[in-house]
């Protein structure tokens, strides 16, 4: 099931830091959510539609525990769209509407170096170049991207779709509803620009359409079954190719997939033989929650951000075990992979 979820007002999404009122006067939001926030959302909005199955939950006979998110991205109008894979840069001091895109390249590191990889990114024609910070781009350049073509890719801003507003409150006394002292603050709340977020689900049906709460203070939505949406994949005829991560990913190793090896960088997954050649990672990302059950904070964990890439090499020859059929729309975090964590599509390389 895919739905399309709509905001009814400004959301606020907290991210990792730690916010209690009258210690800390700034909330500072993200945007968008990380999969788990939308997971435990629907999860929620079942339980509201089936009310005499809510003391099911959390027990073996929980009916939301095949939920699997498989896919999570923004939609604006009809058009999807994914974070920018950190290895697309723009030349270097280009200000204004040139929007053009350059894909780094891997090769060999000529000097010596404490880098783990022996590959390093670069473009291929020495331009001097900048990463693009919080930018996006549409299923169709996506493809591209992909497919290793830099003409076809274009992409906007986040600031273009996504509008903060900040809001300012003060805490009350339970008891009396008066202003508390020292209890003042501010939250950075987002109000999105003919924007929605749109997840891709199994193992849990909703109604067609309906309302749902989302966000810190429980903020209403509707949401709506549509159509599917399917990136294809591209066409790998060499022996490297590429991974590109949606969604955040959980690694046990922090910045590596557990399958592989911290020292040699090789690894087998379900039966494909890789090396890690190079890779293009952004700052850590810290994945934390509150459990209601528990009544306490989950634990805080470091994950690789959304827009990552690695760069593989295939060592062995097995053509019946492709990197389309292990990698291709599936989900690689070490770590709640179930919530849309890790979600992972393949590119070529040139």
């Amino acid at each position: 099931m895919r739905i399309k979820i709509e905001a009814l007002d400004t959301l606020f999404f907290r991210d990792g830091k730690p916010f209690t009122m009258g210690a800390e006067t700034w909330g500072i939001g993200i945007f968008p959510p990380y999969p788990s926030v939308v997971y435990g959302a629907l999860r929620s909005a079942y339980f509201s539609c089936q009310i005499n199955r809510l003391k099911d939950a959390k027990t073996v006979n929980d009916p939301t525990r095949g939920l699997k998110i498989k896919n999570f991205y923004l939609q604006q109008n009809t058009n999807a769209f994914y974070p920018l894979p950190l290895d697309c840069v723009k030349e270097k001091g280009v200000k204004g509407k040139n929007k053009k895109v350059y894909i780094l390249r891997p090769i060999e590191l000529q000097s010596i170096s404490n880098c783990p990889v022996k590959q390093l990114l670069r473009p291929i024609d020495e331009k001097k170049v900048e990463n693009i910070q919080d930018s996006w781009i549409d299923d169709d350049s996506l493809l591209s991207y992909l497919n290793c073509k830099e003409d076809g890719i274009s992409y906007i801003e986040l600031k273009d779709i996504v509008v903060s507003e900040p809001k300012i409150g003060i805490g009350r006394n339970k008891l009396t509803h008066t202003a508390e002292d020292s209890m003042l603050y501010r939250v950075a709340m987002k109000r999105l620009k003919d924007t929605a977020l749109v997840v891709d689900f199994e193992g849990m049906n909703l109604p067609k359409s309906g309302l749902m709460k989302l966000a810190g203070e429980g903020r209403p939505v509707h949401f709506e079954d549509i159509g599917n949406l399917e990136i294809k994949a591209p066409e790998i005829n060499a022996n490297i190719f590429k991974l590109y991560l949606s969604t955040p990913a959980i690694f046990k190793k922090g910045w590596l997939p557990e399958w592989i090896d911290e020292e040699t960088l090789a690894g087998e997954h379900e039966g494909l033989k890789l090396k890690l050649i190079a890779s293009s990672i952004g700052r850590v990302v810290y994945i934390g929650g509150f459990d209601i059950n528990a009544g306490e904070p989950k634990p805080m964990r470091r994950a690789v951000p959304a827009g990552s890439v690695y760069y593989f090499k295939i060592l062995n020859k097995d053509q019946n075990v492709l990197p389309i059929d292990v990698f291709h729309g599936k989900a690689i975090s070490d770590v709640d992979k179930e919530q849309g964590f890790g979600i992972t599509y393949v590119g070529a390389i040139q």
